[in-house]
């Protein structure tokens, strides 16, 4: 209908997303056999094997390039923490630490990708994770705003503008569109909540 509000448009999937349905497909579509002994699956370490050396050698030349930074006392960006169980907070700090916070939290993930994958893959002989993460591994270290900025030369302006935010998921429309008729509810029924207590209150004064 013509007065209803329109429903919240669904995030455009990343670029790295989009990469790595177009490989899955193509995957899935050549059939390689990965069975135990043949070359396709000796292939399929050796390319999860170079993904990793890759994300490894990315993360270390954006933590030289980190390091190097001049720190500004004076340029400082606000970020908000939060914390599981506590209250969100927002701190100021300075440019080299807010890449170095966004360098951490980027190895702890792939950290953990990179121990329990090869682990499904010895002890359950799991083979897609490797085509997964051999590709979504360089890629989504390669475009994110922290390599954008100090690998690719990009300035950090407009949408590369610190703090940065992390990358939007496909979820992120649905709970916009859960979240939207709540806060539109919630002025509706304070007035509601209002009215009736100016109601109640002259019925009162009408009996005294």
């Amino acid at each position: 209908m013509a007065g209803e509000d329109a429903a919240p448009e669904m995030p455009t999937p990343p670029k790295s997303q989009i990469v790595l349905m177009v490989v899955m497909m193509g995957w899935k579509y050549l059939d390689v056999d990965v069975g135990p002994g043949t070359p396709g699956l000796l292939y399929l370490r050796l390319f999860y094997g170079a993904g990793m050396v890759l994300t490894v050698c990315c993360f270390g030349a954006l933590y030289l390039k980190i390091s190097a930074m001049p720190v500004d006392p004076k340029t400082k960006v606000k970020v908000t923490i939060e914390e599981p169980m506590k209250p969100k907070r927002t701190e100021e700090i300075t440019l080299p630490e807010h890449d170095m916070r966004e360098w951490k939290k980027m190895l702890t993930q792939s950290a953990a990708s990179m121990v329990l994958i090869p682990l499904m893959h010895y002890k359950w002989e799991y083979t897609i994770p490797l085509v997964i993460q051999g590709v979504s591994g360089p890629l989504m270290l390669l475009s994110h705003s922290l390599s954008q900025v100090h690998l690719f030369g990009q300035p950090a302006e407009g949408a590369l503008a610190r703090p940065w935010k992390p990358p939007p998921t496909p979820f992120d429309g649905l709970k916009k569109a859960f979240e939207e008729p709540e806060a539109a509810a919630a002025p509706a029924e304070q007035a509601a909540g209002d009215a009736g207590g100016d109601a109640k209150k002259g019925s009162s004064k009408k009996k005294k």
